[in-house]
């Protein structure tokens, strides 16, 4: 990617997150009835965290678009612009914002349905569609470059602090946090958990090799040409490793986004 130019840097980081967002929303479209009103995601339980999501003018405006079965078609629309900002070919000016600007309001909306943060790649796509938007509004080289460095800096930032994290955490160092997190329901995998349990040192150098790695990760901005696609490699490597055994398929689509920003960042502006 050496030499590579700004707006085609960008284009990559669109493009795969759009995947991320379109698998995304038609993951949620596949099971509608977790949005439903019975269920944890209940918009009738979870708009009384705040007044203002419960009464007011802003409460009325967001009942007709998160409610469910409403918030199907907020969801379908976000489908569609990923859809169409994953298609080739370079859309008019006025239909890309108007693209970014329904996955940016789309992503902030059904981040009301999530009692908590959501996941770490929901957050991570709201970031680079914000970015995207911004850029988008103002398309100049020097408005491009620093759009650029930002998504770098923030693939960064993640895995630093994922990482310093677990090298600063006892189960995360002998192994145990692994072991825990892949023998529960929602991320776990009991074969993988079984075998992992019946290698205990095998499993606490697993998890000091990613715990090491992540917080190592910023120093690909200083790393030699030639290493910087393999350290990618070895990362996309790992999310897809993260899709299979835990189920988090967004997450291949959502951090490996950034990686061009930082490719471009790494190897040359």
């Amino acid at each position: 990617m050496t030499g590579l130019p700004p707006h085609t840097a960008l284009r990559l980081v669109e493009a795969v997150a759009a995947a991320g967002v379109l698998l995304g929303s038609l993951e949620r479209l596949a099971r509608p009835r977790e949005l439903a009103d019975s269920s944890l995601a209940s918009w009738p339980v979870l708009r009384l965290r705040h007044p203002r999501y419960a009464f007011g003018l802003t409460g009325a405006a967001l009942h007709p678009v998160v409610a469910y079965p409403a918030v199907l078609w907020l969801v379908a629309a976000r489908a569609a612009a990923g859809a169409c900002l994953l298609a080739p070919g370079t859309a008019p000016r006025p239909l890309h914002v108007a693209l970014l600007s329904v996955v940016v309001a789309s992503g902030a909306a059904l981040g009301l349905r999530g009692a908590g943060g959501g996941e770490g790649s929901d957050q991570v796509l709201r970031i680079i569609f914000a970015t995207l938007l911004l850029v988008a509004l103002h398309p100049t080289a020097a408005v491009e470059r620093l759009g650029l460095w930002f998504l770098a800096l923030q693939a960064c930032l993640a895995y630093f602090v994922s990482g310093i994290y677990k090298v600063t955490s006892r189960p995360w160092q002998d192994g145990t946090g692994l072991t825990g997190i892949l023998s529960t329901r929602c991320y776990g995998h009991p074969g993988v958990a079984t075998w992992l349990t019946a290698h205990p040192a095998t499993t606490t150098w697993l998890s000091r090799g990613v715990s090491t790695a992540e917080t190592l990760f910023p120093l690909i901005l200083l790393a030699p040409a030639p290493l910087v696609p393999l350290a990618l490699a070895a990362g996309a490597l790992f999310h897809l490793a993260c899709a299979a055994v835990m189920g988090l398929n967004c997450f291949v689509w959502a951090f490996t986004a950034l990686y061009p920003a930082v490719a471009w960042a790494a190897l040359g502006p």
